[in-house]
């Protein structure tokens, strides 16, 4: 039996760009979680990560309930060992701070109201030296 769904997936490309500094987090709320059972690297290493808000379902409507978005990063390619999730449609970056000595890669997807997640980002990566 197969079953149809009424939801729209979202689309979300973005390109993400990485600077070194102390900016400040802008806005909205977020949420750390391990995701997983690796060993994290902590240390004094940031990413700022940017990106565009996303304009339209997969389908092709108009986004019109973009809830927020979550950053997955990790030290090994495709596996992504903390999730931050940020609530709010109005974010256009975030501070990821306290990343240790390693080669970082971060994926990003967003969300609607309704919890529905769009697919990965392409990955990218930061080397923290």
């Amino acid at each position: 039996m197969i079953l149809k769904s009424n939801y729209r997936k979202i689309f979300f490309y973005t390109a993400f760009l990485f600077f070194l500094g102390g900016c400040a987090q802008g806005g909205g709320s977020s949420d750390s979680s391990d995701s997983g059972s690796s060993i994290v690297p902590r240390g004094d290493g940031t990413a700022l990560i940017s990106w565009t808000p996303p304009t339209e379902n997969t389908d092709g409507s108009a986004l019109t309930d973009l809830a927020g978005y979550r950053i997955r990063y990790g030290t090994s390619p495709g596996s992504y060992s903390v999730t931050i999730t940020l609530n709010g449609s109005g974010l256009t970056s975030y501070l990821v701070d306290n990343l240790g000595v390693a080669d970082w890669y971060f994926v990003m997807t967003a969300f609607n109201s309704s919890g529905i997640e769009s697919s990965y980002s392409p990955e990218v990566y930061k080397a923290i030296n």
